[in-house]
């Protein structure tokens, strides 16, 4: 007999259903699934609020070329206790000892949800020389 999941692997699950829909896809509708309407954003580069989640939707999807994302970052873990999950990457770092060069690093980020949907997020924050709140220029 299939067990029931537990609250912290369906909150996991999400996580990465939105990582995937909105960082890789660029899907508006995947910020509508899993995005609280009142989301709350701790990263310097990113004001609060889901209209700021479905315009980065429209960067992924349409990045200005003179704008650089933040390198791809692939899973190595999630853990989760109650409404928390934290997601742990692995991903290429710019090599501050060797300009033009990478090292292969780790970040995290970490989610808050509410009756399945993510209401707050935290990071590993650098602050980006032009953020994703920048205007796509005309």
């Amino acid at each position: 007999m299939a067990q029931e999941s537990t609250l912290e692997e369906r909150n996991a699950e999400i996580v990465i259903a939105m990582w995937k829909g909105v960082i890789y896809e660029g899907s508006r509708e995947a910020v509508l699934k899993y995005i609280h309407p009142d989301y709350i954003q701790h990263n310097v580069n990113m004001p609060s609020g889901r209209e700021h989640i479905l315009h980065l939707t429209d960067l992924v999807r349409n990045t200005p070329k003179d704008f650089t994302p933040p390198a791809h970052k692939e899973l190595v873990r999630t853990v989760a206790q109650g409404d928390y999950v934290v997601a742990i990457w692995e991903q290429a770092q710019p090599d501050p000892t060797r300009p033009g060069e990478t090292y292969q690093g780790h970040s995290f980020d970490m989610f808050r949800l509410e009756n399945g949907l993510i209401v707050e997020h935290w990071d590993d924050t650098r602050k980006w020389p032009r953020p994703w709140t920048e205007e796509k220029p005309e």
